[in-house]
Formats: C-alpha cells, structure tokens, sequence
C-alpha cells in the first residue's frame, strides 16, 4: 500500500507540475499575442492619423498640438489611449512622453514599453513619431490597457488550478481502485510469503493472476520455495543417513575393540573362574567343616562379583546408544576405563598409571561416549609402546579458548588461537613412552581412514569417531608427539555448566 501512495503521489506531483508549465505557456501566449494586437492597432491608427495631425499642425502650430490630437482622438473607445507628445524638452507640460528618459532606439523600433502594475493595472505604451514641419520632433503615444490581459491571465490561472485540483483528485481515485487492487494487495501477498520464507515455510505458493513483474516474482518464488523444499527434504533425509551411518561406524568401532578386549578379559576370567571351580569342587567333596564351607562360598561369591562386573562394562561399553549428556565424575569415568583394560595392558608389559585427586570433576556428557574415547586413546597408547612401558592419566581445570575454523572448513587444534573470552575446561591427558607419531601425520590424524599402522592393522577410524564425539560434547583432542619419545592426546571437555 506504502509503494501504491509514493508511485500515486509522484504521478500526482509530475501531472501538477506539467499542469503549471502549461499554465505558464498559455499566459506567456496571452501577453504575446496581446502584445501583438497592441502594436497592429498603433500601425493602423497612425496610418491613418498621421497625415491629419500633420494637416493640424498647420493650423495650430507646436502650442496647439496636445489639444488638437485630444479633440481628435478623444472619441476613441478605451482602452486605447492617444496623445500628441514632444519627444525633446517642450513648452507643453502635457506634451510630455510616459515613460521618462525615452531612448531614441524606442521611438524609432517603435518598441512596446511595459507601465503595468503590481495589481494588473496600466498600459502598454508604444510612441509614433510623426513628421509635422516642426523644428521639435514630436509623435503620437498609443497607451493600452492591460485590464483584459490581466482578466484573461486570471482566466488561465483559476483554469489552470481547476486542471491541477482535477488531476489530484483523479490520482488519487486511481490510487484507491488501481494501485491497491494492481500494486497494494499483490505486494502484500509478496510480503507475507518472504515472512514465511525467513521463518523457514516454504508451503502455500502465492498466486497473483496480473501478466506483469509482480506475477513473475510470485512464480519465482513459488519455485524457489519448491526448490528449498526439496533441498531440505534431501537435507534431513542425507542428515539422517549420515547421523545413521556415524551411529553404525561407532558401534562397529566398539564393538572392534570388544574384539580386542575379549582376549585380555579371557584371561581375567580365567583366574576367578578357577578359584570358583577350586572351591565349590571342595564344598562338594563333603570334607570342609561348616566354617569352610561359608569361607568357600564366600570366596565364590567374590569371584563372581567380580566376572559380572567385568562383563557388565563390556556389555556396556559395546551397547549403542544416541548420546545423553548428563553430569558425571570424568575421574571414575578414567578409572572405569583403565579397570576394562588393565588386564591387555599388562600382557603388554604396560601400566596404566592415573594418579588419585581429591577434587571431583563433574561434567555434562554422555559417560559411555567418552569412556568409548578414552579406550581408543589408551588401546593406541598400549599399542603405540611394543616393548612396554607406561601410560599415564591426568585431569586438570584449564581456562583457554575454543579452536578457531581454518579457511580449508578444517578445525585448529593449537590451544589459545583466540576467541572472545577464555572458557573453563576440563583437560584429559592421556600420555605415553611410545614411538611418537611424525610431525607431517599429525594435521590428518583425526580424519577418517587415515592410520600409520600397517595395512590390516587398523581401518583408521577409531580417532576420527573419537573427535567427532569430543566435538559434538563441545570440546576438541589436542596432539603433542615427538618421534622416539612419545605422545600426549588431551581431551577437552566443557566444565558443567559450559558446553
């Protein structure tokens, strides 16, 4: 509606002013063609005139000029005005011309000499010179009146106001049932539809039946929308294969290192289960006395606990689950890790070394999730130090900022690149005294299929999966390595309250 009033409003103000310009042409017209008229009129009264004043001059000499002329012309109907006048100093006070100082130039182009008034009043004088015998040089003032030019320019004007107020009204008639019908009503059809675009509806097309740009704009965005639907639709359809597909990648990656854990946990099997076939062999013998008997089952009954808490972390651990953030202790969430793999560290000559802390270290993540991280990092470690060694196990609060995107979409692990303010994080080291890892390695550590190991060794994909949680828990690993020294993979972890 906004748009239909200014294109109304500048058709009106374009009519106005071409209405004033033709106002001004048909005045200008006027006064010229009056002016015309006035010059015709003297040429055909002195020709006829001149040789009588010139007759009369015989009679009555230069002092009976003025009278004489009078008696001649003063019959004459208004508004012209004649009179005899001397164009050089004369003894006649009536005699003289008009318009004072009159140049010879006037007389002899026998120029118009405009006399009129503010109020529409006075005459148009134009001077004749007449050849009368006279040593003077003398001559006929034709005086016109303006009054008719000035009443037909009022004319013009009041027409011309009447054309001007006409035309306003007709604009904006035409604003009322054109413009909103025409501009209005489809520009706020137009509106609404880019409202629902922004707040991300793309359904309901808009139609505007007019053969112009509106009607081509609406199709546009009719179609832009159907494209955007279908984008998005492929979008969330792709998203959720995707989400699929990482959900897939990190069971298959638990339940790889489930595989590996099965021989080491074999192993610690073996021990209770022996102790409980030891046992309830002797409580079935009959040969232990009562209290024997109630050490025995005791002793079972330790041994079990013992498989069944095993067991049940592995279960854990394997079972896929969408991720559920909830506060938990990141230090039991460590040690949980390093009681599942303690028993493969050992037959690689490896401890696992994770020094006690007083200070609880509360967090909100998903508890499964990131002991899945934590025994990616560690079964690298173990494997990382074929000779043995130790891996030690540290948590710290850290004030830093977040990791900024590099142009190539790749994210910056160095810690303190910048940001707007330092965030409080938990820091997860998870440290070694293997080999170390090539510094030319260490930008694609964490993308997918990427591995140093050999070929069947591993489908490097445990450390990519492990980022991918880290990042969507609103943290990132960090890498330091150096070749034949070792390496330290540090999990940052938003403190509670923070992600």
């Amino acid at each position: 509606m906004r748009l239909a009033l200014k294109l109304v409003l500048v058709f009106m103000l374009v009519n106005i002013a071409l209405a004033g310009v033709c106002g001004y042409l048909a005045m200008r017209d006027e006064t010229d063609v009056f002016r015309e008229e006035v010059q015709e009129e003297a040429v055909e009264v002195d020709a006829v005139m001149a040789p009588v004043v010139a007759e009369a001059w015989k009679s009555v000499g230069d002092k009976g000029m003025s009278d004489s002329v009078r008696r001649l012309f003063g019959q004459n109907p208004q508004p012209l005005r004649v009179r005899w006048v001397w164009f050089e100093p004369a003894d006649e006070p009536d005699a003289r011309p008009e318009v004072e100082g009159l140049a010879a130039v006037v007389i002899a182009k026998h120029e118009l000499v405009d006399m009129s008034k503010a109020d529409g009043s006075g005459y148009l004088v134009i001077y004749w010179p007449v050849e009368i015998g006279s040593k003077h040089k003398g001559g006929l003032e034709f005086a016109h009146s303006v009054a008719d030019l000035t009443a037909n320019k009022r004319t013009i004007l009041v027409r011309t106001e009447w054309l001007i107020g006409g035309m306003a009204l007709i604009s904006v008639l035409l604003a009322i049932a054109l413009g909103i019908r025409f501009v209005g009503r489809p520009l706020d059809q137009l509106i609404a539809k880019a409202r629902r675009i922004s707040e991300g509806d793309f359904e309901g097309p808009v139609h505007i039946r007019s053969r112009d740009e509106l009607s081509e704009l609406a199709e546009n965005l009719n179609s832009m929308c159907a494209n955007l639907g279908e984008s998005q639709r492929k979008l969330r359809e792709e998203t959720a294969a995707r989400i699929a597909a990482i959900e897939q990648l990190r069971h298959a990656d638990r339940l790889k290192t489930v595989g590996r854990l099965a021989s080491g946990i074999a192993h610690e099997l073996g021990t209770p289960l022996n102790v409980v076939a030891g046992r309830a062999g002797l409580i079935g013998s009959g040969k232990l006395d009562p209290q024997q008997v109630t050490e025995s089952a005791a002793a079972i009954r330790l041994e079990t606990d013992k498989m069944t808490r095993i067991i049940r972390q592995l279960l854990d651990f394997a079972r896929s689950s969408t991720p559920h953030k909830q506060p938990a202790d990141l230090r039991s969430v460590v040690r949980q890790t390093i009681d599942m793999l303690e028993s493969i560290a050992e037959k690689r000559k490896v401890r696992l070394n994770f020094p006690p802390g007083a200070e609880p270290a509360v967090a909100g993540v998903d508890a499964g999730q990131i002991q899945q991280v934590l025994t990616n990092l560690t079964m690298n470690a173990i494997e990382a130090m074929p000779q043995g060694g130790q891996v030690e196990f540290r948590i710290e609060r850290r004030k830093c900022h977040r990791p900024k995107i590099t142009s190539e979409g790749v994210i910056d692990r160095a810690i303190d690149v910048g940001g707007e303010l330092p965030v409080e994080f938990f820091a997860i080291e998870v440290r070694d005294e293997g080999v170390g890892i090539a510094e030319e390695h260490i930008p694609q550590l964490f993308e997918p299929f990427f591995t140093t190991k050999e070929v069947g060794a591993g489908t490097g994909l445990g450390l990519s999966i492990a980022y991918g949680i880290v990042q969507e828990h609103g943290g990132w690993i960090d890498v330091t390595s150096l070749v034949g020294k070792g390496s330290c993979f540090t999990v940052f972890l938003p403190a509670e309250g923070q992600s």
